[in-house]
């Protein structure tokens, strides 16, 4: 019995141990002998493919750390022409995926320099060449890109194209040949990508637009992979999962995300490497789908923002199916190579007096009463330090709408009246009338030629000593009241001067001084030159000899006078004239005005970098002098007998300040209307400098620049100011 037991054990384990070899060899033999060929197909296509994955940019934050820019994630479209197979299979391919953003509204990145629909038209005065600044030509990006692709000397020849050596012996655009038309490139492309003959002139131009995209990236710096399009929407991703398109993937990346509508022009954008820039950011070892900062805080302080991309090694499939991946290492160092974020960049900006400044200088400019009224701008400045708290410029936009609306754009950068894209605080030069009248006050106080207690009569007309008036000729230049009224002031001192801003004061302070001391003092208080500030902007004038000698003018002696009450070729920036005035208010240091005020690493743990105060030159102003300026400035904001005190004299602090108006050229348009105010007046903390085009006058200003000292001063203000700073960071 036992024995049988047995035995049905041995055959029962025999039969088990038998099917599972049957299983075995069944699988060995669909491995290796019904789908051999497929599976080594698969072991040989199987490829490591290399995805640079860029690492966050910084965020930029206001000095009590309240977010300005930010990050958003976003999905992006990645190609990778090379499992895309040849022509036959590739077009098609990236046809499909072209219809699905049209069908979606999605556009992709295409900067073939060519009109997307026929007749084909350039879309640049310079599509194949461009003359560089310091002489010469250069290749643009389509230039490059034909001069590499093997399109053969037969038709590189049809169509008339520059090549190397032209580039390099080319003075100028003259002396290389003019290229093909826009009709025939496109001709000519559409042959050499074997693109159908039935596809229509608009389909052809879209597919020659991204193999355009591909093959920078194949033949300048060997990079295959290519970012189709950038903040993708669930249709879209759906679209290209279901039609499994080969080559097309889509993946996680970062956008910039405003978080105030403010600031726009101190901000700036990010966008694709421009042609003209290529060169340089390659140098710096960017890649060309790189984003970089165009203009403002993000292109100043790139080098901060800018996050360490890192290598994603992936595993594909021969359907481009991601089977596995992991960050590259170095063999010989051992180091990962994974994405690095950028530093946080916090500004001088106080994002709320930025606000409350852009409101007023907007309500300021449209309820002004003159046609002639076009734009505007105001500068808050500390007077101890250079940090700008505040700058606005009028007409303004928004950062979150402009760049993504082409239209919009467009319609802004060709706005040639308003220039709503121009910064006026720093690139708009004006004539600063009378808010010049400080400088020459405390130049001639400084060299000795006046006293503040010394009295100059003012008759209505300049009067000098004969001996001393024959550089003018049989010119009396009158005083400004006694053009409008016909009256004069009399005689009047240094305060009572600055108070009713009289010309034949002045002028004779200009005669004592000369054209060389003006010069002299205005070129020690940073006029007529850049100011260092990390934003474009613009170096001024100031008139003189030298100047008008630039502008191909002749200088004559009598133009002194004007000179000194800030007319003629003088020109200053919003910027210069609050850096001035911060300059004579602090005793002399003449400061750079800067945006950047602390840099800290992505955590907020570190601080990186911390802008320290910096004096570019240091007058050593006699304290004296400059208290005899200030109580000059004192009686034009709280003299009764001031045109402006009602705005000024019941403000939070005391104030001090000089209005200005110059004519721009025709007298049947407005005076530029120009202001500064610093505040408090015992102790100066700020500086303000207000300017409006054809604002008449700069007592117009007055009340908008009342209003910022109020709000500035406010407790509500001062309160949120205190507990900001001292909350921690993230």
């Amino acid at each position: 019995m036992e024995g049988k037991q047995f035995n049905r054990r041995t055959l029962a384990v025999a039969a088990v141990l038998a099917v599972m070899l049957a299983v075995f060899v069944g699988v060995l033999y669909n491995l290796q002998i019904v789908h051999v060929e497929d599976y080594r197909a698969m072991s040989v296509v199987k490829i490591d493919n290399r995805v640079t994955v860029e690492g966050a940019r910084g965020e930029l934050l206001d000095r009590y750390g309240r977010e300005l820019v930010t990050n958003r994630a976003v999905y992006r479209i990645t190609l990778n022409t090379r499992l895309m197979g040849d022509e036959a299979e590739r077009n098609p391919n990236l046809m499909e995926l072209i219809n699905i953003c049209r069908d979606n509204g999605l556009s992709w990145s295409d900067s073939l320099p060519i009109s997307t629909t026929a007749p084909f038209t350039y879309t640049t005065d310079t599509p194949l060449a461009y003359e560089l600044e310091g002489g010469g030509v250069a290749f643009t990006r389509l230039g490059r890109l034909l001069n590499a692709l093997p399109l053969g000397e037969t038709v590189k020849a049809s169509l008339n194209l520059p090549d190397t050596r032209d580039i390099e012996a080319a003075k100028d655009l003259t002396e290389i040949p003019a290229g093909p038309t826009a009709e025939e490139l496109i001709a000519a492309l559409r042959n050499y990508f074997e693109i159908d003959p039935a596809w229509s002139d608009e389909d052809a131009r879209a597919l020659i637009g991204v193999l355009y995209e591909v093959n920078l990236r194949t033949y300048e710096i060997n990079q295959q992979e290519y970012i189709f399009a950038q903040d993708v929407d669930i249709d879209v991703i759906s679209a290209i999962k279901e039609r499994g398109l080969t080559g097309v993937s889509v993946d996680a990346t970062t956008v910039r995300e405003y978080q105030t509508s403010a600031a726009a022009h101190l901000l700036g954008r990010v966008g694709s490497i421009q042609n003209t820039t290529w060169d340089y950011y390659r140098e710096l070892g960017y890649s060309m789908n790189d984003k970089v900062g165009i203009d403002g805080a993000e292109s100043a302080f790139e080098s901060y923002l800018r996050g360490e991309s890192g290598t994603l090694v992936q595993e594909l499939d021969t359907s481009g199916r991601v089977i596995s991946e992991y960050w590259y290492t170095n063999s010989k160092t051992g180091e990962t190579d994974e994405p690095q974020p950028g530093d946080n960049v916090m500004l001088t900006l106080d994002l709320r007096l930025q606000e409350k400044v852009e409101e007023i200088l907007a309500n300021t400019i449209e309820n002004l009463d003159s046609e002639d009224t076009r734009g505007g701008a105001v500068v808050v400045e500390s007077v101890e330090d250079g940090e700008i708290l505040a700058m606005a410029s009028y007409p303004t936009y928004d950062l979150a709408t402009i760049y993504s609306d082409t239209a919009l754009y467009n319609q802004l950068a060709n706005d040639t009246v308003l220039t709503p894209l121009v910064n006026r605080a720093t690139n708009g030069r004006y004539s600063p009338g009378s808010t010049f009248k400080p400088l020459v006050a405390i130049a001639a106080l400084e060299e000795g030629l006046v006293t503040p207690t010394e009295e100059i009569q003012d008759t209505g007309r300049l009067e000098l000593p004969e001996e001393e008036h024959y550089p003018y000729g049989d010119s009396h230049p009158q005083c400004w009241i006694y053009r409008q009224y016909g009256g004069n002031h009399g005689w009047e001192n240094l305060a009572e001067a600055l108070r009713d801003s009289c010309n034949i004061y002045f002028y004779t302070l200009g005669h004592r001084l000369g054209i060389d001391k003006i010069d002299e003092y205005a070129a020690a208080f940073g006029l007529g030159e850049a100011t260092g500030f990390e934003l474009s902007e613009s170096a001024g004038l100031v008139a003189g000899p030298a100047t008008s000698e630039a502008l191909n003018q002749t200088w004559y002696g009598g133009e002194v006078l004007n000179a000194a009450i800030g007319q003629g070729n003088t020109l200053v920036t919003p910027l210069q004239l609050a850096n001035y005035m911060a300059t004579l208010l602090n005793g002399g240091d003449h400061l750079v005005p800067h945006l950047l005020k602390t840099v800290k690493s992505s955590d907020y743990s570190e601080t990186v970098y911390e802008q320290e105060r910096e004096v570019r030159n240091s007058l050593e102003l006699d304290p004296a002098n400059v208290d005899a300026v200030k109580q000059g400035m004192w009686a034009v904001a709280n003299d009764p007998e001031s045109t402006v005190d009602q705005y000024l004299s019941n403000l939070a602090v005391e104030v001090g300040a000089k209005t200005g108006s110059a004519q721009v050229g025709s007298a049947e348009r407005e005076a530029n209307a120009i202001f500064t105010l610093f505040a408090p007046y015992d102790d100066p903390e700020i500086v303000i400098s207000i300017v409006v085009e054809g604002g008449a006058s700069g007592g117009n200003l007055a009340q908008a620049a009342g209003e910022i000292v109020n709000y500035y001063f406010s407790a509500e203000h001062t309160v949120e100011s205190v507990d900001a700073e001292n909350t921690l960071l993230r």
